[in-house]
């Protein structure tokens, strides 16, 4: 499976990692773009100055229909740091409606998220998340955490040596379960290519996530449902199912602009095609996957090219991509952890 060069949104990555909850909006830190009124409410204004509507106004087009789905905030990726709390409210909205397993009727949120370690060759910053990951931990527990991912395709990019990152892995596994108010058998993994999956890459994660994406393949959008599952299937299902751990697929898209591979064509009559197949078969079989992505990645197409920048759902301006229809069926896999 033929794969681009470098991604850096990890299996869903959210700048905040605390729970966004709407109508009482707790976030892990004050904003700057947080004020009060009369009545002590928090206003959070998005990046231009605009107030944010707390309240969330239900759109017919957005079906609940998604098991998981990667979230990565404009403006958001270091250093092209603009993004607000508020921003990530307006986000955390469209994405309430796009999956029924995080939210519960009672006009709140209660959303669970996967953060991920970024890990490269630069200790730093993966000293710098480290800590950050620690600090939200302990301040706001694991109620709404799903799991910890420790980097993602690092295998695939070969930033450090494979041992290094299994060994890092095993840090945060056993520093997390240290922690007085950590579940029991609280899962920690990496994510990378689904080729890249093996015994040895097994015995390292407590859940198998792997990236599969059908337009490397070259094969058609007519042609990706199938191709996704029977790879998925033959080549990480059978070495998770071999230790009785569970295989997720991290990835999985389809781009609405960029170089054509082979029978893989990136437009948005294409995506249309995979998501209509995909998102229905992959429920109505029990698949645990997170779709790539929400949300176009404009900072991807300035520095790499319109193709790494053009797999959202929805434009930066969360505007749905236009002629689009959001398939409308439920998810029916359990949580990671079921």
């Amino acid at each position: 499976m033929k794969r681009r060069t470098y991604i850096i949104i990890g299996v869903i990555v959210l700048s905040i990692i605390a729970v966004i909850t709407i109508g009482v909006a707790v976030g892990t830190r004050k904003s700057k773009s947080t004020s009060a009124d009369d009545s002590n409410h928090p206003i959070f204004k998005t990046w231009d100055g605009q107030s944010v509507n707390l309240n969330i106004q239900a759109n017919s087009k957005y079906k609940k229909s998604f098991y998981g789905i990667n979230y990565g905030p404009v403006n958001a990726t270091w250093p092209e740091c603009g993004n607000t709390l508020g921003d990530v409210i307006e986000d955390v909205k469209i994405l309430s409606q796009l999956t029924s397993r995080q939210v519960h009727p009672n006009n709140c949120l209660d959303i669970k998220v996967i953060p991920t370690i970024w890990v490269d060759n630069n200790m730093t910053t993966y000293q710098r998340q480290y800590d950050d990951l620690f600090a939200n931990l302990n301040q706001h527990g694991f109620d709404h955490i799903e799991g910890v991912s420790v980097g993602n395709e690092v295998i695939f990019r070969k930033d450090i040596p494979t041992n290094d990152l299994f060994q890092r892995i095993a840090d945060v596994r056993q520093k997390i379960r240290a922690l007085p108010n950590a579940p029991k058998n609280f899962p920690v993994f990496t994510s990378d290519l689904g080729s890249n999956v093996g015994d040895a890459f097994v015995s390292a994660v407590d859940a198998v996530f792997a990236n599969v994406h059908p337009y490397f393949a070259g094969v058609t959008a007519q042609d990706g449902t199938n191709w996704t599952l029977k790879f998925f299937d033959e080549n990480d299902v059978i070495y998770a199912s071999k230790q009785n751990k569970p295989a997720v697929i991290a990835e999985v898209g389809w781009p609405t602009q960029g170089a054509s591979n082979n029978g893989s064509v990136a437009s948005i009559p294409n995506l249309q095609t995979f998501i209509s197949q995909f998102i229905c078969s992959a429920n109505a079989r029990q698949y645990k996957y997170y779709y790539f992505e929400t949300f176009d990645t404009p900072w991807k197409t300035q520095r790499f090219t319109v193709l790494e920048g053009s797999w959202g759902l929805f434009y930066p301006d969360r505007t749905l991509k236009p002629g689009l229809t959001l398939p409308d069926c439920a998810p029916t896999a359990p949580g990671l952890s079921n």
